[in-house]
């Protein structure tokens, strides 16, 4: 369950009432709740300090389990990201930003940009005002624009980098569909 919808549960109040408190629509509550939109910082602050803390910034960002097990750790601020998830949205990321007639990139390859992702974002966990999509994508940049020198691939411009970075973000945060995206490059 969705560490806001527990607290709203657990303190017996709707989510028409906590909307006010925080000033957005009930829709873009129900949004989050459902993981279909990320809060902006912002946003994040409020409902962290609306619920005392009862609901974290990695509560809001990351999955259940992540979040619960990210608490844990120091100010629930060092949540590693999940591998699997990271893997798929750099796989994507990669094919996006190639020619179409690349082939896959190695699982290998990818792997291993996705420990690094992970390690870059981990790192600037401690010194950067950004969190959840902005921060992942961050620590993006630098790691696909290795991986696509590493595969011989020619180097994208500013704007596709951009492009394939957001894909990368957007994937692994859940804020944009797999098999919508391939259907958009096939018809291209």
């Amino acid at each position: 369950m969705h560490p806001l919808k527990q607290y709203l549960s657990d303190v017996q109040e709707s989510i028409a009432d906590f909307s006010v408190r925080v000033g957005v629509s009930r829709q873009t509550l129900y949004r989050i709740i459902n993981r279909r939109q990320s809060p902006k910082p912002a946003l994040a602050r409020r409902i962290v300090e609306a619920t005392g803390g009862a609901v974290t910034f990695d509560g809001l960002f990351f999955s259940d389990a992540r979040a619960g097990s990210a608490a844990g750790s120091a100010g629930g601020e060092e949540a590693a990201l999940d591998q699997r998830r990271l893997k798929t949205a750099l796989a994507a990321a990669v094919h996006s930003l190639g020619p179409r007639s690349a082939p896959e990139p190695p699982a290998a390859t990818v792997e291993a940009a996705a420990r690094a992702a992970a390690d870059t974002y981990a790192a600037l966990l401690p010194v950067a005002a950004r969190r959840g999509p902005a921060l992942l994508r961050q620590a993006l940049r630098p790691v696909l624009e290795e991986t696509l020198g590493e595969l011989g691939l020619p180097p994208p411009s500013a704007a596709a980098m951009e492009r394939g970075v957001r894909l990368a973000s957007d994937l692994y945060f859940g804020l944009r569909r797999l098999d919508r995206t391939a259907r958009r490059r096939q018809r291209l």
